[in-house]
C-alpha cells in the first residue's frame, strides 16, 4: 500500500545527511539565513551520500552541503526531539524539493546547478589563491582505487606510506593558515573540505600517534 503523501517526519534523510545546495539557495547565504561556517565543503572524489542512496559514493564535483552534528553526517539544523527542522521556513532547495513518496523531483536536481566554495567568495578573499593551491598539493585521493588495494597484500604497504606523506602535507598546509586568518574548525571545513585523513576513516585507514610523529595504520576488518 501506497503511504500517504507528504513528509512522515521519520528523519530519515536528515539523519543521513545535509542537503547539497543548488543556485537557488545563493540567495540563503546573501542573506544571512546561512553563513559559510554552516556549510562544508565536499570535494570531488570524496564519498558522500547521493540522494536516496543507500551508501556513499565517490562525488563527480565538488559541492556545498550544510555541515553534520556530533561527528557524523546528521544535518545540524535536525531537532532529535522534535524530529523537525529548526531552519524550515528557510530550508534550501533540496528539503523542500524531497519527498520520499515522489522521488522525481529530487532526483531532477540532483547533480544540476550545484554551488561550490569558489561561489560563495569574491575575487579578493585573500584565501582564494591559497584554496586553488591547496587543491594543486593536496588533492583528494582515489578512494575508490585505495580500497580496491587494501583488500589484498601487494602494494598496501607502499600507498599507506604515501598516503601517510600527503596527510602530513595536508595537515602542514592548515596549520600555517589557521592563526594569520583566525579560520575556526568549521569555517577550515567550508574553505578547505575536510582533511585528508578523515577521507580515509571509512576505508579503516585510522591516523594515529607514535613516538615518531603521526602515522597511518589499516584496521583489517
Amino acid at each position: 500500500m501506497r503511504p500517504p503523501a507528504g513528509c512522515q517526519r521519520c528523519g530519515t534523510c536528515c539523519r543521513q545527511g545535509g542537503p547539497a545546495l543548488h543556485g537557488p539557495d545563493r540567495a540563503l547565504l546573501s542573506s544571512g539565513q546561512l553563513r559559510v561556517d554552516d556549510l562544508i565543503t565536499v570535494r570531488r572524489g570524496e564519498l558522500a551520500f547521493q540522494p536516496l542512496s543507500a551508501c556513499p559514493e565517490p562525488v563527480d564535483h565538488e559541492f556545498l552541503k550544510l555541515k553534520g552534528r556530533a561527528g557524523t553526517w546528521s544535518c545540524a539544523f535536525y531537532n532529535e526531539t522534535t524530529e523537525g527542522c529548526t531552519r524550515y521556513p528557510d530550508r534550501p532547495l533540496a528539503c523542500r524539493v524531497l519527498d520520499c513518496t515522489d522521488t522525481e523531483p529530487i532526483l531532477d536536481i540532483a547533480g544540476q546547478d550545484l554551488l561550490t566554495r569558489f561561489d560563495c567568495l569574491g575575487l579578493d578573499d585573500p584565501l582564494l589563491p591559497l584554496m586553488h593551491q591547496h587543491e594543486e598539493q593536496c588533492p583528494c585521493p582515489d578512494l575508490q582505487a585505495i580500497s580496491l588495494v587494501l583488500k589484498g597484500v601487494v602494494g598496501r604497504a607502499e600507498m599507506l606510506a604515501g598516503l601517510e606523506q600527503s596527510v602530513l602535507l595536508d595537515l602542514a598546509f592548515r596549520s600555517r593558515l589557521t592563526a594569520p586568518f583566525h579560520l575556526s574548525v568549521d569555517l577550515e571545513l567550508f574553505y578547505f573540505a575536510r582533511p585528508l585523513f578523515q577521507l580515509l576513516v571509512p576505508l579503516s585507514i585510522l591516523c594515529v600517534n607514535t613516538p615518531d610523529g603521526l602515522r597511518l595504520r589499516y584496521q583489517e576488518h
